[in-house]
C-alpha cells in the first residue's frame, strides 16, 4: 500500500472515530429554571404530557407530528424535568448524557445516537431520571443542591458542568409557568393544586367516622340516593365535623419568588389538622379530600388572589354546581365531637344551627363567586386568565396527578 494511500486512511479513521469536533458545547437546561418542585415531580411521576404522539427522535412513529424546522430535536424522556443541550454535534454522533443531583437524583444517563440535528447542530437530550422520592417526600424547607450534567460525544468527553440549583419546599405548588422572565406566555400548571388532595389519608376516614358520630347523617353514599338533598347534608356533616376539629383561618400562602414560576404555600391534610390552621387553598383541599373518598365530585376553584371549593349535587355532566367558602370554617366555636355527648338537647341543637347557618353563608359567598366569574371559569382558550381556574379533581385523578403521600402520622 502506497503511504499516500495509508496517509488518507488514517487520516479519515481519525476523523470519523476521535470524538467531536472542537466546538461541540454542553448547557444545563431546567423546565423550571434553577428551581425544582418535589411537588410536581412525585406527583406527575407517571403522567404522560403527549398521550400517544411522541416528541422524542428516538421513540417517534410514523403517526407522530413532524418537528417544525427550527424546532430543537429531543431525545429521551420528553415527560422530563431536566436535560442537557448540545451544540455542534457531528451528525450521527453517539452521545452519552448523564445528570445526577446529590441526595435526590441517582445518576441518570441516557445513550443513543443523535440522527436528527439542527443547522447549528443542537439536540436536547433528557436522561430518564432516577429521582429519590423518598428524599423528595422529606423536603419541607427549601435548599440548595448541586446538580452535575456530563456527556460524552463519540466517546470523548465534554466540559462537564456543575450548578447549584434551589429544591423547593414540598409544600410549594406550581401555579404556572412563564416562558421566561420577562415573558407574558405561560404553561398552566393550576391542576397540581389537586396533588394536595388526599382522599387516601388515613385521617379521612376518622374525620367521617366523627361526622357520623354527630348524628347529622346516618351514612355517607355519595349520589347513590340520587338526592341533591341528602349530598348536601352529607357536605355539611364534614363541614360541621372539621369546625369541631377547631380550624381556624390563617392566611399564609407566600413562598420564595422565582424568576419564571408563580407558585403558592399549601399544606398537607395532616398540616391542616395538626395546626389546626388552614389558608383558602388549605381548607379547600382538605374539605376535596374527605369529599373525594365518598364519591362526591369535587373541584378546587381559583380566582384572583383567593381559592374555593366546589362541589356537584348529583352525578353527571349536567349536574348543578355548589360553591363553597372554606375560609368560613374557623367562624363558629363549637364544641369537640367527644363533648357533644355531654351537651343538652338544647346545647346540642343551638350549635347545630349556627354551624348551619355558617354553612349556608358559605355556600351563598361560593355560589356568587362562581356566577361572577363563570365566562372566564369556562374559558379553556390560550388567552384565559391563568388567575382564574377551576381544577376537577376526577380529572386531574385521570390525567395522573397521584396524591402526594407526606409519611406523618397525625397526632
Amino acid at each position: 500500500m502506497s503511504s499516500i494511500l495509508t496517509l488518507l486512511l488514517f487520516a479519515f479513521t481519525v476523523s470519523s472515530t476521535s470524538g467531536p469536533p472542537a466546538e461541540v458545547t454542553l448547557d444545563p437546561w431546567s423546565y423550571t429554571d434553577q428551581d425544582l418542585y418535589p411537588s410536581a415531580i412525585i406527583s406527575t411521576a407517571t403522567v404522560d404530557w403527549n398521550g400517544d404522539d411522541q416528541d422524542a427522535e428516538d421513540k417517534k412513529t410514523a403517526d407522530d407530528p413532524k418537528p417544525k424546522k427550527k424546532d430543537i430535536p429531543i431525545y429521551g424522556d420528553e415527560n422530563g424535568w431536566l436535560a442537557v443541550d448540545l451544540a455542534g454535534l457531528p451528525k450521527n454522533a453517539e452521545v452519552e448524557v448523564t445528570i445526577a443531583i446529590d441526595g435526590f437524583l441517582k445518576p441518570s444517563t441516557w445513550k443513543g445516537k443523535i440522527t436528527r440535528i439542527t443547522k447549528a447542530g443542537e439536540a436536547r437530550v433528557f436522561p430518564k431520571a432516577i429521582w429519590d422520592y423518598d428524599a423528595l417526600l422529606k423536603v419541607r424547607q427549601q435548599r440548595p443542591v448541586n446538580v452535575s450534567f456530563k456527556a460524552t460525544v463519540n466517546g470523548v468527553a465534554i466540559p462537564e458542568d456543575n450548578e447549584t440549583y434551589v429544591l423547593r419546599a414540598l409544600n410549594d405548588c406550581m401555579f404556572y409557568v412563564k416562558y421566561d422572565e420577562d415573558s407574558e406566555d405561560f404553561d398552566d400548571f393550576s391542576w397540581l393544586f389537586a396533588a394536595y388532595v388526599n382522599e387516601n389519608h388515613p385521617e379521612v376516614d376518622i374525620i367521617l367516622k366523627e361526622a357520623l358520630e354527630s348524628g347529622i347523617v346516618t351514612d355517607f353514599d355519595g349520589y347513590q340516593d340520587d338526592d341533591p338533598k341528602a349530598v348536601m347534608m352529607q357536605v355539611f356533616a364534614i363541614w360541621n365535623a372539621l369546625q369541631r376539629r377547631g380550624i381556624k383561618y390563617s392566611d399564609i400562602s407566600h413562598t420564595t419568588p422565582s424568576k419564571t414560576v408563580v407558585s403558592q404555600t399549601v399544606r398537607f391534610l395532616d398540616d391542616s389538622i395538626n395546626g389546626t390552621q388552614a389558608n383558602c387553598v388549605d381548607g379547600s383541599v382538605l374539605m376535596a379530600s374527605v369529599l373525594s373518598k365518598i364519591g362526591i365530585t369535587s373541584y378546587l376553584v381559583m380566582i384572583p388572589g383567593h381559592c374555593f371549593l366546589a362541589f356537584d349535587l348529583s352525578d353527571g355532566d349536567d349536574a348543578k354546581r355548589v360553591g363553597l367558602e372554606t375560609t368560613m370554617l374557623g367562624n363558629d366555636e363549637i364544641k369537640s365531637v367527644e363533648e357533644i355527648a355531654h351537651l343538652t338537647e338544647k346545647a346540642k341543637l343551638a350549635e347545630f344551627k349556627a354551624s348551619y347557618k355558617t354553612f349556608t353563608s358559605a355556600v351563598s359567598i361560593g355560589n356568587a363567586n362562581l356566577k361572577k366569574y363563570k365566562d372566564k371559569l369556562d374559558d379553556d382558550s390560550d388567552d384565559a386568565d391563568p388567575d382564574i381556574q377551576i381544577i376537577s379533581i376526577p380529572d386531574a385523578r385521570d390525567l395522573g396527578i397521584m396524591p402526594i403521600s407526606t409519611y406523618r402520622e397525625v397526632k
